[in-house]
């Protein structure tokens, strides 16, 4: 008699059932596996180990819990036997492909799955990638600064795939990820964020993981309204004033000992933010602040251009610091600049004022003469109407550095 394929089919499910009772016979226990359903389906099926012939859920399963490296299963229906049990084509999936390689929804489709195997692969992934979860306090302040460096990515909606996304980009520096929603931040956080700021407002706090390192922007100095004047004298500005979290300068003292211990591959970023809130920003690589018996002179500093702020911060190298009470600028006739402006590395005399007087909107858009050159000013990067950069005052001026 010649055998249909039918025929065919039950003799190899029924081959399977006697060669799996005989070794349970023999003491051999199947091997256990719980499998919970799993949405969506395999984004490449072909990615999968595929079964010889059709099988039952039941030996796939089995299938999937011999292989170590099994952590998810699909069985695609072909045929019945005599309507017993359904039968299918096998599909065994690592745990990779299951958590980067699944589509969440594919028509009302699901696999099967190990969360124990599915969640000691996670684990081993993100260790391996030093992803650490840490809250961000993302204040006022920082809102514009904050939204300027993340990337939303739709296509990820898990940690993991939200975590692999930042493993493709070089700049990516951490992610921010809540329920399905994933973003890359593209550069360094800022330390401060870390901290939750006593008694301020606070926009919104995220669930940050850290992506491959724990390096911060430290805050340097921080200008953000009027309520500290920096009209101070040089043993002030030599330890550092004011409060972290709102107006600050950490010191020259402590730019003298970070820059000296690393003269080298340091970043600093400047942060300007206008009074109608638009971004602008730029880094400073390998500065170098020697020690005061030089005046905190800036002896090395190379400008990298980036978010559209010019070099306005040093007038070149080799230039002192001054304060009304110590410090010669430049100029040819001896005069002291911060006795007429501000505390600066003042050359004769400035172009940017990140230690000068704070003046509020709208004054800060255009000071009177009285004032010009006095304000948190950037004279390159003044708005196109002011003709004379040194009248308009900034709303909010950061300096950080990375650590």
């Amino acid at each position: 008699m010649k055998l249909t394929a039918k025929h065919s089919e039950l003799l190899q499910l029924l081959l399977w059932k006697l060669l799996t009772a005989v070794s349970f016979a023999y003491g051999c226990q199947p091997p256990t596996l719980k499998l919970t359903t799993f949405p969506g389906c395999p984004a490449d099926p072909g990615s999968g180990w595929r079964s010889l012939q059709p099988v039952t859920k039941q030996q796939c399963a089995m299938l999937c819990a011999k292989q170590s490296c099994c952590a998810a299963l699909s069985l695609d229906a072909a045929s019945t036997a005599d309507g017993i049990e359904q039968l299918g084509e096998c599909r065994l999936f690592t745990a990779e492909t299951a958590l980067l390689g699944w589509n969440s929804s594919c028509g009302g489709q699901s696999g099967l799955a190990s969360s124990d195997r599915l969640s000691s692969f996670r684990t081993e992934y993100l260790a391996a990638r030093n992803v650490t979860l840490k809250r961000v306090h993302i204040p006022n302040n920082s809102v514009k600064i904050f939204a300027a460096f993340l990337q939303h990515q739709p296509a990820a909606s898990s940690l993991i795939g939200c975590v692999a996304k930042c493993s493709e980009l070089p700049a990516c520096r951490g992610i921010v990820f809540n329920s399905s929603n994933c973003s890359l931040l593209t550069d360094y956080p800022l330390c401060r964020w870390f901290e939750q700021p006593p008694g301020s407002s606070e926009l919104a706090v995220y669930e940050f993981y850290t992506v491959g390192t724990q390096q911060c922007f430290e805050t340097v100095n921080l200008r953000v309204s009027d309520a500290l004047s920096f009209d101070r004298l040089w043993a002030e500005y030599k330890t550092g004033f004011g409060t972290y979290h709102g107006n600050y300068f950490a010191g020259l003292e402590w730019l003298h000992a970070r820059t000296s211990a690393q003269p080298i591959n340091n970043r600093f970023r400047v942060d300007l933010l206008y009074w109608n809130d638009a971004y602008i920003y730029a880094y400073y690589l390998n500065v170098l602040i020697l020690a005061e018996s030089t005046n905190y002179t800036v002896s090395e500093f190379t400008f990298e251009p980036a978010g559209g702020l010019h070099q306005n911060l040093f007038g070149g190298n080799n230039i002192q610091f001054q304060t009304r009470d110590r410090g010669l600028s430049t100029c040819s006739y001896g005069q002291n600049c911060a006795q007429m402006f501000q505390p600066q590395w003042h050359t004769c005399c400035h172009a940017s004022g990140p230690f000068g007087k704070y003046f509020n909107y709208p004054t800060a858009l255009n000071v009177s003469a009285a004032d010009r050159a006095k304000g948190i000013v950037w004279a390159s990067n003044a708005p196109t109407n002011i003709t004379d950069g040194h009248y308009y005052s900034f709303k909010q001026l950061e300096i950080l550095m990375l650590t």
